[in-house]
Formats: structure tokens, sequence, C-alpha cells
């Protein structure tokens, strides 16, 4: 359908719904080597814990896994500056005519990441907590498929 996955939205969205420079800049955010951010996989299932042993995996490779319909997973910081940075496309978008992905374009979505933030500030919990799940699947509901 000629969409492309955003790594901002963590969605497959059309040209018109994508920041390209918004999502350049938050690929190049993180605490890796050129900005990258850190993403991982449930690995083989072994636990440590009581939680998931995640296996890191290459950045290049959430593209895979959106394309296979497969979850992975990101750091709490990831999460926050996901957050931020949805803000400011809700922003941009006010100006530029870009359309928002429905999902992240809505009150509950502001509010889930304000409590997120505020409950990370408040405990005091680490932000390299791999504890963001990252659906990849279509999110996108097309006329007569159930």
């Amino acid at each position: 359908m000629g969409c492309h996955y955003d790594h901002l939205a963590v969605d497959w969205l059309p040209d018109s719904c994508i920041d390209k420079e918004l999502v350049i800049e938050f690929d190049a955010s993180g605490p890796g080597v050129n900005g990258s951010w850190p993403y991982f996989d449930v690995g083989n299932g072994t636990e440590v814990g009581g939680l998931p042993g995640f296996v890191p995996i290459n950045g290049t490779d959430i593209d895979d896994f959106a394309k296979a319909g497969r979850w992975y997973f990101a750091t709490r910081e990831w999460h926050i500056l996901h957050c931020m940075f949805t803000w400011r496309k809700q922003f941009r978008a006010r100006f530029d005519a870009a359309n928002v992905e429905a999902w992240n374009n809505n009150e509950e979505h502001i509010q889930h990441c304000s409590e997120y933030i505020m409950r990370t500030m408040r405990w005091g919990l680490s932000k390299d907590i791999v504890d963001t799940q990252i659906l990849g699947v279509d999110r996108h509901p097309r006329e007569g498929k159930k």
C-alpha cells in the first residue's frame, strides 16, 4: 500500500504521515554509537529475575521485525524520547498540515506518556531498563479485513 515503517511512530505509515526530519533526529538521539538506539528480542525464552532474557538486535533489524509482524523491545529511555518526539510531531503537524497517526494523536496516548515519565522520575527508575514492548503489527485496519 506504499507505506513505510516509521521508527518514531512504530507503525507502517504513508509518506504523508511521516515527519522524515523528526524520524532522522529521533533515530540519532539514542545512547549508542552515532546516537543509535538499542533494541531487543526475547531471545531463547530464558528468564532473568522473572523477566524474559533479552537479546540485543541490530537497529536495522527492527524493519525486518516489523515486516514479519514480530514484537521487539526497547529501553525506558527510548519510550520517554518516543513520547517527547511524538509531542513535537503533534505540534509540528499543526503548521505543516501533516497527518499524525490516530493511535498516537489522542489524549489517551498523551496521558499514558505523562504518567510513564512521572513514574520514572518519582520512583527513580533506570532509563536502561528494557520495559517497552513494541508491537510489530499493522495498526491500520483495511476495508474488508477482519
